[in-house]
């Protein structure tokens, strides 16, 4: 069934914003806090050597592939098939509070780390031994799991809602 798409850029372009923005701010905290986080740790793309430009940079490459593509999976659960269509607005909210959950529990897990020292992940994930490193690796680390686990759990919360709130097929058809 064709259905017109007037949601379809909005909800995208919204979802790249969140997860952008939110990768760019959480970079710069980064850059503020260890700069050798990207001066040292991360491989050197960029002609630039200073820690916020390096985080600007690497932020945008991390999220704007990702964040397109949860846009997008995001519109495709809420408007695929016959089933009724959640307003984007409710789509737009649970998105967002994907990415402050993921910014709290990243943030959260990192100061856990400041505080006692104890790494949360294998000691594989901290090629570096350096304490201000051990806690943006966590940051890092969690962003990626929390957000990725949240953007799926989120995405499927939309698509089920569409299912359970089906109208029930017309009798003999």
């Amino acid at each position: 069934m064709s259905r017109p798409r007037p949601d379809l850029l909005p909800t995208v372009f919204s979802v790249l914003v969140f997860v952008t923005s939110y990768a760019i701010v959480n970079d710069q905290l980064i850059a503020a806090f260890a700069p050798i986080h990207f001066t040292v740790y991360h491989p050197q793309i960029f002609p630039f050597k200073q820690a916020w430009a390096l985080a600007l940079g690497f932020s945008l490459v991390a999220t704007i592939g990702p964040g397109l593509a949860w846009g997008f999976v995001l519109y495709w659960a809420a408007h695929f098939g016959s089933g009724p269509v959640p307003a984007r607005r409710n789509i737009l909210l649970g998105a967002g509070a994907v990415v402050i959950v993921t910014a709290a529990s990243a943030w959260g897990l990192g100061w856990h780390v400041a505080k006692t020292g104890v790494l949360p992940y294998s000691k594989f994930f901290y090629p570096i031994e350096n304490d201000n490193l051990n806690v943006t690796q966590t940051i890092q680390l969690t962003n990626y799991l929390v957000g990725a686990s949240g953007a799926a759990l989120w995405t499927l919360a939309v698509w089920s809602w569409r299912i359970w709130h089906m109208p029930p097929p017309e009798p003999g058809k």
